[in-house]
């Protein structure tokens, strides 16, 4: 009888055996090493179901090791708000001052840092209240970046009396982008005032910078700021390799199904043949190893053979269908799912307008808005090239699978 499943496929949940991230994790050990000599801040972007969130897990857990005050957090569309923004990132900064229990000597520096922020107010430590927020004097985007900047500086000088840094860690940092025609500047603000807190090489501070979303983040970013890909070192995550590697001969994406099973062998060929069925994305490979595990044990078996595969295969498809691809597609407006049927048609995972315009006869203006509003609902991507993706991996794969092109979508 097996004892315990050992897989894992849930939101952000660390996978059992952690495959073929070895190369982020020794690149940031080394961007710590390099502080604050040398300042670099991360970009990690990728589709979902890719890791991200566990690599920026990892990463906490390092930059702690090393003695790093971390502050990792979950942006929002709320946080677009200029207002909401200041008074998150206030309070971001108010945890990092509890970490480095500050003492009496320097409560001044601190009161001074954080009222540049504005007019919110935030328990510091030991009855020290500042002001924090947005304010509303003078220029939204200046006031904004100023502000933050000297907070950052401030902070980041406390932390380095200690012998410390502090790092930023932002999910769903694609969430948080610039309304210009609204005036409102968060990211902006943010990547300034960083980019000037990091700017002094004389009088360097310990301050980094992780920001990790969907692929429209690095289009934000370049929005946001000119020359931004000065301020990060991008680590796009994809999918596990499926080439075979020493010493078991195995692919990263075979490994992270046949590494955590104790109580359990997957037969000759097996672990391979589901690793390309999935297309080595890390989520889908947790969903079939933890179904798989569960049909052997009800069979009694301490093998995964072939057999048993190929008889469960299209039911767990199907239960991967209805968990993870329908809800996205059942949220969107009737025209964007004719639209999603329609790109979906032309095959693979991505395409371009032109092609899609060929297919319909829906008017330009009509089929422009559907993409924006697929985009905006974080269903699509565009890359620099125009090209349209879908956030979702293999979802081009669900779409022909469960909702075939219709004559209405003409």
């Amino acid at each position: 009888m097996i004892t315990k499943n050992p897989y894992s496929p849930g939101v952000g949940t660390r996978p059992p055996y952690l495959a073929g991230r070895e190369q982020q994790l020794r690149r940031f050990e080394r961007l710590l090493a390099d502080y604050p000599e040398k300042r670099r801040n991360l970009r990690i972007t990728g589709l979902r179901g890719v890791g991200k969130t566990v690599l920026l897990k990892e990463y906490e857990r390092i930059a702690r090791h090393h003695g790093w005050v971390v502050l990792r957090r979950d942006w929002s569309v709320r946080l677009c708000e200029e207002t909401d923004f200041a008074i998150a990132i206030a309070d971001y900064l108010r945890e990092a001052v509890d970490a480095l229990s500050l003492k009496a000597k320097i409560r001044n520096q601190v009161t001074a840092a954080m009222q540049t922020v504005g007019q919110i107010q935030v328990q510091l430590t030991e009855g020290v209240t500042v002001s924090v927020g947005p304010g509303a004097v003078g220029p939204v985007k200046s006031v904004l970046e100023d502000r933050l900047r000297i907070a950052l500086t401030r902070v980041g000088a406390l932390a380095r009396t200690q012998g410390r840094g502090v790092a930023l860690l932002f999910d769903e940092a694609h969430s948080v982008y610039d309304r210009k025609h609204k005036r409102q500047y968060p990211l902006g603000a943010l990547l300034s005032a960083i980019a000037a807190a990091q700017d002094d090489d004389d009088d360097p501070l310990p301050v980094m910078l992780v920001l990790c979303g969907l692929p429209p983040l690095t289009g934000n970013i370049h929005a946001a700021r000119s020359n931004a890909e000065r301020l990060f070192r991008g680590e796009e995550i994809g999918n596990l390799p499926l080439e075979p590697q020493p010493p078991e001969d195995l692919s990263a994406a075979a490994q992270a199904l046949v590494r955590p099973a104790k109580d359990i062998t997957y037969t000759q060929g097996v672990a391979e043949r589901i690793a390309r069925d999935v297309d080595g994305y890390p989520y889908f490979l947790q969903w079939f190893g933890e179904a798989l595990w569960e049909a052997a044990d009800l069979d009694g078996t301490t093998a995964i053979t072939a057999e048993l595969y190929e008889r469960e295969r299209a039911a767990i498809q199907r239960d991967l269908d209805e968990e993870f691809f329908e809800p996205r597609y059942r949220d969107t407006r009737q025209a964007d799912q004719s639209t999603l049927r329609l790109a979906a048609s032309l095959g693979g995972e991505r395409f371009t307008r032109a092609d899609l315009a060929a297919t319909t006869k829906r008017s330009t203006g009509a089929l422009a808005q559907s993409l924006s509003r697929l985009i905006a609902d974080n269903l699509l991507y565009r890359d620099d090239h125009g090209i349209y993706a879908y956030t979702a991996p293999m979802f081009g794969d669900f779409m022909r699978r469960r909702h075939k092109r219709l004559g209405e979508d003409q």
